[in-house]
This record gives structure tokens, sequence and C-alpha cells, in this order.
């Protein structure tokens, strides 16, 4: 319905509501039900269907598919029963994961909870913004996000920012009295406020209209969420690394097979040689591994205080090269407090103010007497007393200032109730509120705001005793005070009042005029505690932190210092107006420099992200308000404040529940481990592969049987290497992680240190499985089961046992934690009991065509392992030795 074409009160008849009482909590219920929640609709996850289809996209699975198909067509069906089972279970586990995954982050969102302050059953109460519905009454104060689409009934000096719908920077003054013509722009409906619009100015009331994606939001909501996204470093690394595999695995069957048959092999036994090389090529287990260890990285990171709406993007936190920071919330608590009041007779730490120093000090009596009653602060509940109060944190700060020093709101409204106001106006700068004193039956007038109005206002001032006329000195003394404490980052209000008589006072002629200057109130958004050791940790990984503020440059810079950056020139701090005046190729040269934006608008984050990302970095970029939302979107890692807007937390890749700079660099440690996971699991399976690729190839090069039969590798793939692949999703991160500087974009995955041990595990294990089973067969004149059978065993025991050399190539096998990670124990152990048990246990012999081995075979077995697992520490060494050198 067009609700800005109606009247009032046609509006409140449509939506059947009352505006003093609000809706009936009965009333509310049946609306919800009908409607559902107030909500913007997000993508559907995917069926359990979708996800099962999904997975035959992997080229891993259509190799062993087909695998499995020639099995069949060759008559060896035991081999292809074991090859689909294994596809089954891998598909299922995955499957299992990935729905899992998709669950986790469905119940993540539910932990962000939007208010609105809303009238039912007569009283102001707070709720979660999804619970609202049409016909709702909400009160609306600056600084608001508007909850949904609502008609005004009341408004005060009321002005919202809608740039986000109609592209308008500028404030746009509101007037509920209009009735618009239905065909009317969106922009020009100055009788509506909109979903995720910000309130920049004054007050009002209003009634909702509309919900969800009824709302105009819902539709900006719906193109965000359209929109195409790039794939992540990681999604495109495992592609080209999937790729790469797949191709390799392709070329190594083709001339395994051709040279077989040059060299004058049987169609038959070539199959056997190509089935057991696809399958010993390919390592299913990688894919399920990585999402194990993503889905992991998601709930670690969630008890940070963070959540990451995506599973590969845990991992890109990891990269993180710049982190570009707002100052307000993140670094700082975000919550204001007054510090410190400052009357014409002194400075006062108001931790430190008694009551008996405020009885016998007129200006403290007054300027709590301002700071309690001149406010747009609701009470909540106030039959509980002043407990909880709604509104504005400026004005928060000065309302608990008064309430710790004895003047409570709720019990001085009785004795200075409130005849009329003027509230606070971002034009005037100041605040007025006149109260009946009923102590002696006059009005008294309380103003509050900057300091240079106050003083324009101030005709007296109350000095040494004694009230008398302000003078210029007094003025100048005063500003030259406020100056300084602003420059240190405080945010300065500034009080007075007077009293008149009744007869004859009218608010909007006096608008608090000829008051007594009482004192200022220094209030501050305190700087979070371990916020420098935070810093320091993100300079020793090689993490830029570049801090965004709204305060101008000389605050911004002391606040900045006090928190621990460097500023060595005045090139590190740039304001808006400076940014604003220079060109693409100086903005190019400009901002990598920049430690400190100040001043700056929100179109100005998303330049910041493009100029930092075609220099090549890795960029964090927080926001919390709906312009935001571009900027979030183009960062690699966009990150919303768990107090911001619904719009920005969509669009964002991580969400800050505790709005803390802290939890932005533990995330960053959670990123780097979880690639350090990564590439541990991709190593260990790439070396077993190579390893049974070059066993199984030098064995058709000697004219030897085929070593190992496809059952037997995959039971290798699935159990020995799939039981601690998938335990290392939980290795706990190394020490040395934050003191490394971030990998490089264009950093594969496996690096060349890592492909010279891969090499060499491959090579050692391959060619002295290749020799163990020629010398078996061909010199010990072992059968073929038995010879496989030491092979297999091998094969397992070399696999259980060097997962614990590759878990660190920071550390010796000696110099690591061994106990740290318990499930890889556990999967250790299990892995060896069930490769016993495939060699022993009569079924399953009969399946993988084993015999049982004696001890001496089980002495070879281990000693060999042994041997591997020190070449590779060998190695390590040596990498070690190479990198102390270049430090």
């Amino acid at each position: 319905m067009q609700y800005y074409a109606k009247s009032i009160k046609e509006d409140l008849a449509d939506l059947k509501t009352d505006p003093d009482k609000g809706l009936q909590g009965e009333e509310v219920i049946k609306r919800q039900q009908e409607l559902g929640p107030n909500a913007l609709d997000e993508k559907k996850p995917d069926s359990y269907f979708i996800v099962l289809l999904r997975q035959f996209k992997d080229l891993f699975t259509v190799i062993l598919f087909v695998a499995a198909g020639v099995s069949f067509l060759f008559g060896e069906k035991v081999d292809a029963v074991i090859i689909l089972a294994a596809l089954v279970l891998n598909i299922t586990i995955s499957v299992i994961q990935e729905t899992k995954a998709i669950k986790t982050i469905s119940e993540l969102k539910e932990i962000i909870v939007y208010k609105a302050k809303v009238i039912r059953d007569g009283n102001v109460k707070e709720v979660d913004a999804k619970k609202l519905v049409p016909g709702d009454i909400i009160h609306l104060d600056a600084g608001d996000r508007v909850p949904a689409d609502a008609r005004l009934i009341k408004t005060t000096s009321f002005e919202t920012k809608e740039a986000v719908l109609t592209g308008e920077a500028n404030s746009i003054k509101k007037d509920e009295s209009k009735t618009l013509k239905e065909d009317i722009t969106l922009g020009d409906r100055l009788n509506m406020v909109f979903q995720g619009t910000v309130v920049t100015n004054g007050k009002a009331k209003a009634v909702v209209t509309a919900i969800g994606m009824q709302t105009e939001m819902g539709q900006i909501a719906k193109l965000v969420s359209e929109a195409k996204e790039e794939a992540t470093p990681l999604q495109k690394k495992m592609k080209e690394l999937s790729i790469w595999i797949s191709i390799a695995a392709g070329v190594a069957i083709l001339l395994v097979f051709v040279t077989g048959v040059l060299l004058g092999h049987s169609m038959l036994e070539m199959f056997e040689f190509a089935v057991a090389l696809a399958i010993g090529s390919i390592p299913e287990g990688m894919v399920l591994s990585v999402t194990i260890i993503l889905a992991v990285g998601m709930r670690q990171i969630l008890k940070k205080k963070a959540i990451v709406r995506e599973l590969v993007a845990a991992e890109t936190l990891g990269s993180t090269t710049v982190i570009c920071s707002d100052k307000t919330g993140t670094i700082t608590t975000g919550e204001m407090v007054a510090e410190k009041i400052v009357t014409p007779d002194g400075e006062f730490l108001i931790s430190k103010l008694q009551k008996d120093q405020i009885e016998k000090d007129q200006n403290l009596q007054y300027s709590m007497l301002v700071s309690a009653l001149n406010n747009d602060l609701i009470v909540e509940d106030p039959e509980k007393g002043c407990k909880r109060v709604i509104g504005d944190t400026t004005e928060k700060a000065l309302f608990d200032m008064a309430l710790r020093a004895g003047y409570n709101k709720c019990s001085l409204v009785d004795d200075y109730p409130l005849i009329d106001e003027i509230p606070f106006d971002s034009y005037i700068k100041y605040m007025v509120s006149a109260h009946n004193n009923k102590e002696n039956g006059k009005t008294i007038v309380f103003v509050k705001g900057t300091a240079e109005r106050l003083l324009d206002l101030s005709v007296k001032i109350f000095k040494d005793g004694e009230c008398r006329e302000i003078t210029a000195e007094d003025k100048k003394r005063v500003l030259k005070q406020n100056d300084s404490l602003s420059l240190k980052g405080y945010r300065v209000i500034t009080l007075g009042y007077k009293e008149v008589d009744n007869e004859g006072f009218d608010i909007q002629k006096d608008r608090g005029q000829d008051i007594t200057f009482l004192s200022f109130v220094a209030i501050r958004d305190p700087i979070r505690k371990n916020i420098r050791e935070s810093l320091d940790q993100c300079r020793k990984a090689g993490v830029e932190v570049k801090m965004i503020t709204g305060d101008h440059k000389m605050t911004a810079k002391n606040i900045a210092t006090e928190v621990g950056f460097v500023i060595k020139s005045d090139d590190e701090i740039i304001d808006g107006t400076e940014f604003e005046a220079l060109s693409e190729e100086e903005l190019a040269e400009r901002v990598p420099k920049v430690k400190i934006f100040a001043r700056v608008a929100p179109i100005h984050k998303l330049k910041i992200v493009e100029v930092l990302e075609k220099k090549g970095e890795v960029v964090a970029m927080t926001g919390d308000g709906v312009n935001d939302g571009p900027a979030l979107k183009k960062a690699d890692i966009g990150i919303a404040m768990g107090s911001g807007t619904e719009v920005a937390q969509q669009t964002a890749s991580m969400v800050l529940l505790d709005d803390n700079f802290k939890t932005i660099v533990a995330s960053v440690k959670e990123g780097r481990r979880i690639f350090d996971n990564i590439r541990k699991v991709v190593l260990f399976l790439l070396s077993d592969s190579f390893s049974e690729l070059l066993l199984i190839f030098g064995s058709l090069l000697l004219g030897l049987p085929v070593p190992l039969l496809p059952a037997q590798i995959l039971w290798i793939n699935i159990i020995d290497d799939g039981l601690p692949n998938v335990a290392l999703a939980f290795d706990p991160a190394e020490k040395e992680i934050m003191n490394e500087p971030p990998r490089k974009k264009q950093e594969p995955v496996l690096n060349a240190e890592m492909k010279v041990l891969m090499t060499i595990i491959g090579l050692v294990t391959g060619l002295g499985t290749l020799l163990m089973f020629y010398v078996l067969l061909k010199v010990v004149g072992k059968p073929v089961e038995e010879a496989r059978t030491v092979c297999f065993a091998f094969l397992a025991v070399d696999t259980l046992l060097y997962v614990f050399s590759i878990r660190s190539l920071r550390h010796t096998i000696f110099h690591e934690r061994f106990f740290s990670n318990l499930y890889l124990l556990g999967a250790v152990a299990a892995g060896f009991i069930l490769q016993i048990a495939a060699i022993y246990f009569a079924p399953l012999q009969k399946i993988f065509r084993t015999v049982p081995l004696s001890w001496q075979d089980w002495g070879i077995i281990f000693a060999a392992a042994l041997v591997l697992i020190v070449i590779i520490e060998i190695v390590k060494w040596i990498f070690l030795v190479r990198r102390k050198k270049h430090e």
C-alpha cells in the first residue's frame, strides 16, 4: 500500500494500531504468524541432492568412476565393487561434511541480533528487530538504524541518510505532515523512513508499514546477493592443483599402458596396471580433508568471537597483508564514557569524584542535573528503576556519570518534570530542555552542546563561589581547554543552565539564551585493552594496519600514537578533503604509504581497497554501515561489525561479534593455521600418491607383476592416509606462525621446499618398496601374495609414521609437541589396528588377498620406515639451516 499518499490518521486506521499504546501482545503474535519475521531473504541452502551432485564435479571422483567401470568390463568385479564402495564412502562423508558446514553457517547467522525500540501494550521495549510487524509503533533517534519501512507520525528536527537507496549523500529532512502523490519517487517520500537507512538528526515516532523483503532495502539486498563473486585464492589454487594432478594421472596412465603394450604385456595385465595407477595417483581424501579443515577453522574463529560466513574465507584471512580498520568500536570499545569534568574552578576525574565534593560545588551539582535530565534517553521498564536506558551513546555517558553521582533520572523527573524541549540539532549544535522546578515554582532551563555554541549563549559564569558575568578572557580560557581535550581524542560536551519565571516562558523563542556556563565534560570511547599488543603482533606477522576514523587529522594522529602506531611523517596521514583532490596516479602512489585515514567517507574506503589490491595486497576491510557494502564486497576479506547494519553483515565475509580489533588478529592467526594444515594434508597425500605411482610404473619397467592390487591401494588411501589426514585438521598453530610474513598472493599450495620433500619421500618410499618387492620375488623367491602383503604393510606403516615428520617444516620431529594433537595419535593407532586386521583377519584376507607376515617381515618393514623418517628429518634440517642463514 502507498502509505505516503495517505494521512497519518488513515494509515493508523489501515494498520489497526494505536499511536500511543502500540499493538497488543496477542495481535503481535497473530501478525508474526501471518507475515513471518522482519528479515531479508537469503539464498536457500543447497539441498542434499544438489550437494550430492556437486561431488561429481570433482575430477578425482570422475577418474575413479571410470576405473570402476573399466574393472567391471574386464571382469574384475571384486576390485570394481571395492572402488565403488570407497567412492560411496568418500562421497557420503563429503556430503555430510558440506551440509554440516552449510548448517553451521545458517546457525551462526542467528547469533547476530538487531534491536528496535517499540511501543507494545503501552510500554516502550527494546526487541529483536526481526520480531517487528506492520502496525508496530517505533521510536527513532539520531544514530539509529531504521529497522523497517515506516510512516512517520511525529518528528522533531528529524533527518535520515538514504544514500544506499537513492544515492543522495546529504541528509534528508523529513516531514510527517505531508500527504504525497502516489507516483512520487522514493527519494521524495518525506513522510516515510526506510529499513537500513540511518537517522542523522532529531527524533521521531513512526508506524511500521513493511517488513523483510517487502521493504525497499529488500530489493537492494537481493541485488547484492545476486552479485557475482570471484573465487578466493585458495579455491583457485585447489582447482589448479586438482587439474594438475588429474592431467598428470591421465598422462601417467596412458604412458604406462602404451609402454606395457610395447614391452609385450597383455591388455588384461596392462589394464590391472592402469587401474592400480589411476587409484594410486588420486588423493581421494584431499578435497574432503580441506573441507573439514575449513569447517574446524570456522568453529575455532567463532570461539574467538567472530563468524566466518563462507568456508574458504576462513583460510583467506591467513594471507591478509593489510588490515584497514575503523577506529570506533574496533580499536576502541565503542562505548562512550565520561572521564573528566572541567568547571571554572578546576578539573575532576569522574572515577575519583566524591559525593561530598559535588555537594560543596554548585557547578558540579547543576552539571549532574543537566546530565541526568537534558536528554532523549528512553528508560526501559521504568517501574524497575533506571537500570536500562535506550538512546544515544554520548547521552548515555552523561547519564551514567550523573547516576554514579547519585542523580537518578527516574526519581528526578518528579521534582523536575519536563515542560518542553528543543532536541539536539546538527545545525544549532545544542539541546535545550525546560523543566518545572517544583521546589521554587520556577522554570529551570538546561542546555548542552558544543563549547562554541554554549559560550555564545552564556552571559554568566560561576567561579570561586560567586556568579558573575562571563568575560572574553573566560571564554578564551574555556575554548583553549576544550581544544586541548579535543586534540587528545575526547568528545567535549558543554553544559549550562538558567532559572526563569514560568509566566510567559516560550522555549521556541528563548532557545536557551542568556545561560550560566557550568562546565564541560570530556567523553571518550576508551581504547581497548591489549590493542598495542595486537598491533605489535601484526607488525611481527608482516601485516600492515591502517586506521580509518572520522576524527580530524590531529586528533587521529594523537589517538594513533597512543594506541601504538608509529607516525614518521605527515604523508602517513591523509584526510577526506586531501583524498578527494588526488588523481588516480597520485592515489596509487600515496595510499600504500598512508597509515591513518581521517575524515573519510564510505566511498573512499572502496577506493582504498581498489588501490591496495592493484598493488597485489590481500586486503581486510572493516565496516558497519550500509554505505560500507561496496568496500566490504570488493575487499578480499570484508569484516562487518556485529553491531553494524544487516546489509553490511550480509555483504561481508566475516562478522565480528565483539567488534574487537584483537579478534581480527586472532582470526588472521587462525587463517594461517588453516592454510598450514591444508599444506600438511596436500604434502602428506601427494607424497603417498607419488610413491604408489613410482612403485607401479617401476614394476612395469622391471617386468614384475602389479605390486599392489587396486583394493590394497584404496585401503591405504582411505584408512592409512585418510584417518591421519582428517586428524591433521585439528593440528594446533605453531608458535612462529605470527612471526612470519604473509604468503604472497600468487604463492602455490605446494612451495619449493614442499615439492622437494614430496619428491624425496616419493622417491625413497616408491623405489624402496620396489626394491623390497623385487628382492622378495626374484632373490628370496617369495610367492607374489606374500611379497604384495609385505609391500602393502610397508606402505601402511610408512604412511602412519612419517605423518609425524611432515607435521612441521619449522621443527624437527624431536622438537614437536608430540601430544598436542590427540586426534592424530588416535588416528594413527586406529590405522595400525585396522592394518593388522587387513593382514590377519580371515574375511579381510580374502578381499585384499593378503597372507600373515612373520616377525622378521615386520622387522624389515619398521626398519625401512625409520630410514625414511631419518631422511625426511635430514632434509628438514638442511632447510632450517638455509632459512637461518637468510634471516
